[in-house]
């Protein structure tokens, strides 16, 4: 009995012993073969672990706007989208309506989850298509995947979705598949998908001047920006086919953003770290700088729209992303009334930036820093700068706008650098030797 026994434990030990040599030889021949794709395995499991963990989180926002808005929806059906529910275009509200078709009652938290649900679901295709864009640019799959990690885990960005519940993740996921096809020489599905992220939200006009400056330099047909006001059209019909009044709904939703220009909020800067709280008080009201703050704005962003354009140097896929990361920039530092979340795009592009200038990361730990001051305000009451009082809430929006500054300032010499090689007086010369 006892050789038996011992026989037994001797097979025994021979079988995991070979089987323990088949799993090390596997598990290395798929770490060996399969590495990178483990990796983003992983990196994607951990980000759902973290934007999970903060998922019970409730902010002002849900509880005066997106629980209302749901709750509208989930009483009255489909009829409800044919209504003005809220200040946002219809798009977004066809979500909720998707949200409502689960039965979720509204006071559960299951309405807060697949909130949630989208708005994360969207981060994923934002940052898999940063990626794509980055290995575009690169020819590199580990720099694209430095870049999807950096979307992943970009604490403003996993906060906006997965503590906030905001939404500015869609609109953002398509700028970055317009970006894509317009790297990729697809100018339609390039303004098919800015229509899109148009149709859900106004702040995709923060890198409409590349589209621009593409159509001035004639690298873009103008026949291609029809698209933008057709897929808006495209997504208004629903609403207005459920309506009472086809033609008022349609009237009142081609006013959504002029409506919202005009009956936004009066404070020069909320919780922003712009040029205004570099030089206001957050949430103060100056009617006399918001006089002539939007036409400043304009004329300075048509400044650098004017100098790019003109610029005789052929235009890399570098410089595209250095034009987008410029107006992402500068739009929301230099427009009155902006919110935190108005850098969103902006968090999202200088990762890219950084990524392809290595050396310049300093400018994207700048403009997150600028960015995340706001949220540590709006999400959590507390500043950047622990000082007595109300003063450390000023001086944090003072320090982050001066870093935003700093930003914009290296993103603009660098691209003006690149573009303009010679100098702008060189380019001048070279005008004037040209025959007529």
């Amino acid at each position: 009995m006892k050789d038996k026994l011992k026989l037994f434990f001797n097979r025994l030990g021979a079988s995991c012993s070979k089987a323990s040599s088949w799993i090390h030889e596997k598990f290395f021949y798929l770490l060996s073969h399969h590495d990178f794709y483990i990796c983003f395995v992983i990196i994607t499991i951990l980000s759902c672990v973290l934007r999970y963990s903060v998922f019970d989180c409730i902010r002002g926002d849900y509880t005066n706007f997106l629980k209302p808005w749901y709750k509208t929806i989930y009483e009255n059906g489909v009829s409800a989208l044919g209504y003005t529910i809220g200040d946002y275009t219809p798009a977004y509200y066809y979500l909720l309506y998707i949200i409502s078709l689960f039965k979720f009652d509204p006071e559960s938290m299951q309405v807060l989850y697949g909130i949630k649900y989208i708005s994360c679901i969207f981060d994923f295709l934002l940052a898999v298509f940063v990626y794509f864009i980055v290995e575009e640019i690169t020819k590199s799959k580990h720099k694209a995947l430095i870049a999807y990690i950096g979307v992943n885990f970009g604490i403003t960005i996993f906060l906006n979705s997965a503590l906030w519940g905001q939404c500015d993740s869609i609109y953002t996921a398509f700028i970055a598949m317009s970006l894509y096809y317009l790297l990729r020489g697809k100018q339609r599905k390039s303004l098919i998908c800015y229509g899109v992220s148009f149709s859900f939200k106004l702040q995709a006009i923060f890198i409409l001047p590349l589209y621009i400056i593409l159509f001035l330099r004639k690298n873009l047909k103008f026949r291609y920006f029809i698209y933008i006001p057709l897929v808006y059209l495209c997504f208004a019909l629903p609403s207005c086919i459920v309506a009472p009044n086809f033609f008022v709904r349609l009237g009142d939703i081609m006013m959504v953003y002029i409506n919202q220009s005009a009956n936004s909020y009066q404070q020069l800067t909320l919780n922003a770290g712009s040029l205004y709280g570099l030089i206001f008080t957050n949430f103060k009201e100056e009617k006399f700088i918001s006089a002539f703050s939007v036409p400043l704005a304009i004329a300075l962003i048509g400044t650098f729209i004017y100098f790019i354009y003109r610029s005789k140097e052929e235009f890399s896929k570098t410089t595209y992303v250095k034009i987008v990361t410029l107006f992402a920039l500068v739009f929301p530092y230099l427009l009155p009334h902006m919110h935190e979340r108005y850098f969103y795009v902006a968090d999202v592009v200088i990762i890219v930036y950084a990524i392809l200038n290595p050396k310049k990361i300093y400018v994207a730990a700048c403009a997150l820093i600028n960015s995340l001051i706001g949220y540590m305000a709006y999400l959590w009451g507390i500043s950047f700068i622990p000082l007595a009082g109300d003063s450390s809430r000023s001086a944090s929006f003072r320090f982050g706008a001066l870093l935003y500054l700093i930003a914009i300032i290296v993103v603009s010499y660098d691209l003006f650098k690149e573009i303009y090689p010679h100098g702008l007086d060189d380019q001048e010369k070279e005008e004037e030797n040209i025959p007529c």
